[in-house]
């Protein structure tokens, strides 16, 4: 009907052959055949009226109820599922600061740690500390600052700190009241453990003054009031403020009954939710995950049910006064004037056939009257359709041509399927054009959360009307990845809905080449240690991050008797001298050090995380390494030495300049005192 009167402006615009009658205008057609179909429903309703609105006043009940017990039960376990997900990423915050710990040396060190990482926990709690394994507290942090062993009194003989230390595992506390605020807070406490020992105590802090418990991401139903509780019915946040929090639930009015009815039934913890009415209240209660938590939501009963009725009474009185001016007059009439309309059905069933219709413009029925009209109305709107499918394969036809030529992958991607891909898309992908179609888009990242990436990425830069562009590791069909340089923009800017296109081009070889450039600009060519920008950059991030990397050494070496080799041997023997020490200080060292080459025959090794006395054992190993290569060149075996020079990282320390200077002049005092030595800085240490 509605495809018929979209036509309708357009035929009735045109003007009428001659000798041949005008077609009447659609909404005069459509307004009687509305009219004809009235009559014939409401003939037909009669005789069931008083039956259906029995039947229906009862239901109506019965579904005012129900849509009001699901509509609660909905939006409670969707509120749970939020403080779940949130109470997750508190724990996950908790876990994540506790692995940060893990490194320290000393409860010393943990605070300072942990000084450093409190800012990220306060964005889910009020306040966060932290307890050594003897219930000391070591730092706290919250609205007043961060404080170094505050003055808040041992912890020990808090229940959740005795759980913790017992069991290893994440505890959240009841209710308790701090010692020196005297505020009630609920306490989230994860261990920090060194190996199978705990060796300090993370804790967060949710107030239950603050509303951080209650912090929830969904909004409520309307006219709804929402309450948190314990297990025991205690109730930890309400709507309402805080009048009633720890109070138990019996005494809010709203929920009094609910609240016994569920313990009537041995206080279950249903993942579904329970659902109640009582009170004049619709209630649901739905447990947070792995918490001993419940959310509760009342809402008044709907007064559905009273509206209902009235319509049912008015439209039952209708009813009947129509059944008394219709009678089976009307009914004959209306058989009669619609015989037509089964030829036509049949008709408008062959347009909508699997197989094309080859004529549309044949085969409909004609006759007088609404339905008449409507036939040749619905012949003409067949006709022009099949007129608009040709248009349509036709531009589908240029599509795929302009597709096949495209010289980079292009590809339609809607709600995260590939619904249309060009030759070289396919290519790239190693797909052919059948099995690219439908794939899932995330089956084209390498990463598993490449695409979920991605995809923020490029609905972000749609928020802000440009497109998206940036290399990604894509993944070909037999398991192979390549670099590509995707970029994305919506089909339309103001429904995102209508899906993305996306182009693709193979940029690895190009991300090779920056790969080894950037390569070649760290490191000497010659041994293929780092160079001396590097080693400026590595030292100054050291010096900019001290805490972190504490404790850290440099140590400077200079090779003995290496000028001789290069005069008497040439420059090729230095040459092969040089790669062999480089090779033998990398062997003394551990993976993440930086060995460097300064120039000439200069060299330094950076250590982090790594005390003075264990760098002056790793400086002994590097002299006599250094001591043992023997090159042989042209019937002579050359011979180098070294005299090296440890600094630490001390407190007086203040600059990369001071180390550096440091370092260069312990290893000055290794050579003038005799060379084929290690001294430390200040010179204190002297190994032969």
């Amino acid at each position: 009907m509605t495809t018929v009167r979209r036509l309708m402006p357009r035929l009735g615009r045109k003007t009428p052959a001659r000798g041949q009658a005008a077609m009447p205008a659609f909404d005069d057609v459509a307004w009687r055949l509305r009219a004809s179909l009235v009559a014939v429903v409401a003939l037909l309703a009669v005789a069931a009226s008083v039956a259906i609105w029995l039947a229906v006043s009862h239901l109506a009940q019965r579904i005012a109820r129900v849509s009001d017990e699901d509509h609660q039960r909905a939006s409670t376990r969707a509120t749970a599922e939020a403080m779940s997900s949130l109470q997750h990423q508190r724990e996950a915050a908790l876990a994540g600061t506790a692995r940060m710990l893990q490194p320290a040396a000393s409860d010393e060190e943990r605070a300072q740690r942990f000084t450093v990482l409190a800012s990220s926990l306060g964005t889910v709690f009020s306040a966060s500390f932290l307890i050594d394994a003897l219930g000391q507290p070591l730092a706290r942090a919250d609205e007043h600052g961060v404080q170094v062993m505050p003055a808040i009194g041992p912890m020990d003989d808090r229940s959740y700190f005795q759980e913790v230390m017992r069991t290893h595992k994440p505890v959240l506390s009841q209710p308790i009241a701090g010692r020196n605020t005297g505020r009630v807070s609920i306490v989230m406490a994860l261990p920090v453990m060194d190996g199978q020992r705990v060796v300090a105590v993370v804790a967060g802090v949710l107030r239950l003054d603050s509303g951080d418990v209650g912090r929830m991401a969904v909004g409520r139903l309307p006219g709804a009031v929402r309450v948190v509780t314990d297990d025991q019915g205690q109730i930890l946040s309400h709507d309402g403020g805080l009048a009633l929090q720890r109070l138990p639930l019996s005494r809010e009015a709203r929920f009094a009954e609910a609240f016994e009815a569920w313990r009537a039934q041995g206080s279950p913890r249903l993942t579904e939710g329970f659902v109640t009415v009582a009170g004049g209240q619709v209630v649901a209660a739905v447990p947070v995950s792995e918490t001993p938590w419940l959310i509760w939501q009342a809402r008044p009963v709907s007064g559905l049910q009273g509206g209902l009725d009235d319509e049912l009474e008015h439209t039952l009185q209708w009813t009947l006064g129509a059944v008394l001016l219709a009678g089976l007059l009307s009914c004959a009439w209306i058989v009669w004037r619609l015989r037509p309309l089964g030829r036509l059905v049949r008709r408008v069933q062959r347009l909508t056939a699997p197989m094309a219709d080859a004529q549309p413009g044949m085969g409909w029925p004609g006759g007088a009257g609404e339905l008449g009209q409507l036939s040749t109305l619905l012949r003409l709107w067949a006709t022009e359709q099949a007129g608009l499918a040709h248009a349509h394969a036709e531009i589908q036809t240029r599509l795929r041509a302009v597709l096949a030529a495209a010289p980079v992958g292009v590809a339609f991607v809607r709600e995260g399927v590939v619904e249309l891909a060009s030759a070289e898309c396919c290519r790239l992908f190693g797909n052919d054009a059948p099995q690219m179609l439908g794939r899932a888009a995330h089956e084209l990242f390498e990463e598993a959360d490449g695409f979920q990436r991605f995809l923020q990425a490029a609905r972000g830069a749609a928020a802000l009307g440009v497109p998206y562009g940036g290399d990604w590791r894509l993944r070909r069909s037999d398991g192979l990845g390549f670099w590509a340089n995707l970029r994305s923009r919506p089909v339309d800017w103001d429904d995102l809905s209508l899906g993305e296109i996306w182009t693709v081009a193979d940029v690895t070889e190009q991300k090779l080449v920056r790969q080894r450039l950037e390569w070649q600009s760290r490191h000497d060519p010659l041994t293929g240690a780092a160079n001396r920008m590097f080693f400026d950059q590595r030292i100054a991030r050291v010096m900019g991050n001290r805490e972190l990397f504490s404790p850290a050494v440099l140590i400077f070496i200079d090779l003995d008797h290496f000028k001789p080799i290069n005069d008497t041997a040439g420059h090729l023997a230095g040459d092969e001298v040089l790669k062999q020490v480089v090779q033998a200080i990398a062997a003394q060292s551990r993976s993440g050090d930086l060995v460097v080459r300064l120039g000439g025959d200069e060299f330094a090794l950076l250590l982090e995380q790594c005390s003075g006395m264990a760098a002056l054992a790793v400086a002994q190993r590097i002299r006599a390494a250094v001591q043992e290569i023997v090159v042989p060149w042209e019937e002579q075996e050359l011979r180098v030495g070294a005299s090296i020079g440890v600094a630490e990282l001390t407190p007086d320390i203040r600059t990369a300049q001071d180390w550096v200077a440091a370092a260069d002049a312990a290893c000055y005092a290794a050579k003038t005192s005799g060379r084929n030595q290690v001294q430390m800085s200040p010179p204190r240490v002297v190994l032969r």
